[in-house]
């Protein structure tokens, strides 16, 4: 994997909005105001405010802003506004052969997950974690100065003190993300290969039995046989239908993964919450899991 140099002050920054139209126009005002206490250089992506329909902007526009910011040479770091939906529809038209050949940070989660997967086929590692409208949200202070650690000193851990799973230790490259994401990219170019990695998985939204959907397609595709570990992130604002499911998330996975011996954490400070502490997409991590708590480190010099 090759991943981008650390920021120093006086890096330029672009917020882009390459899925979701944002709620308001003072969503980002919080992002660009820390960033800016940190030193670095901000710039707002042309089509950003448009709003079409759900989306930020047209295909086209977001299409665009995406590509002019991976292209730009003098761009450090592409902080997404915000999730939602809409990047899939673009993601095969964006070129990042340039971006390739001059990586810079790529800071994402949720929707954003199918540019973090594409980018780690070509072996390019970015960033899931906070994104611009995360910065002004109670609660984020911790997660988002974690991430001005990990850009401008390559530090990344996570850790939580719930009661765990399954115990043991791990190493292995870190990927994953939105659960919805990671099986809509099954059979693309950017289907995630999960042999001896470890894998992150969270989501929001979503009614229980679609998540056991969503589980039970990895299980029958293969991608939970063969990990190295497990992590379970948040599973946010979850729906029961007219006949409640009879499971939570945590009992769906303990189900799925009964037969695998690989160390499985729960609970881990990622997802759709304040929150949310941002990791390197693949970077080599290692996870120890105990009976009553787990740390998530990289054990990758950036």
């Amino acid at each position: 994997m090759k991943f981008p140099r650390l920021l120093k002050q006086g890096d330029r920054v672009r917020i882009i909005a390459p899925s979701g139209r944002l709620p308001t126009n003072e969503s980002l005002r919080k992002a660009i105001q820390t960033l800016e206490d940190w030193g670095l250089t901000m710039e707002i992506a042309q089509h950003v405010w448009d709003n079409k329909g759900v989306f930020a902007a047209s295909d086209e526009k977001r299409l665009k802003d995406f590509q002019e910011a991976l292209d730009d040479t003098n761009i450090d770091l592409i902080l997404c506004a915000r999730g939602g939906y809409g990047l899939t529809r673009i993601i095969d038209d964006l070129n990042i052969e340039n971006f390739v050949h001059y990586p810079k940070w790529v800071v994402g989660y949720s929707d954003i997950t199918a540019f973090l997967q594409k980018s780690y086929q070509k072996g390019i590692g970015a960033i899931h974690g906070p994104m611009g409208t995360s910065f002004g949200r109670e609660g984020s202070e911790e997660s988002i100065n974690a991430l001005k650690n990990l850009l401008f000193n390559g530090a990344s851990s996570i850790c939580t003190n719930s009661k765990q799973l399954k115990p043991g230790k791990a190493t292995g490259q870190l990927v994953g993300g939105n659960l919805a994401m990671v099986c809509d990219s099954l059979s693309t170019h950017s289907e995630l290969a999960t042999d001896n990695k470890i894998l992150v998985l969270e989501d929001i939204g979503e009614p229980y039995y679609r998540v056991d959907r969503m589980l039970v397609q990895l299980k029958r595709t293969g991608k939970l046989s063969n990990l190295a570990g497990l992590v379970i992130g948040n599973f946010s604002s979850m729906s029961e239908g007219e006949i409640p499911f009879g499971e939570t998330v945590m009992e769906m996975i303990k189900r799925l993964t009964e037969e695998f011996d690989y160390p499985i954490a729960i609970e881990m400070p990622i997802g759709h919450e304040p929150a949310n502490f941002p990791f390197v997409y693949g970077a080599e991590y290692v996870l120890e899991v105990s009976a009553d708590g787990a740390v998530l480190e990289i054990n990758t010099k950036l």
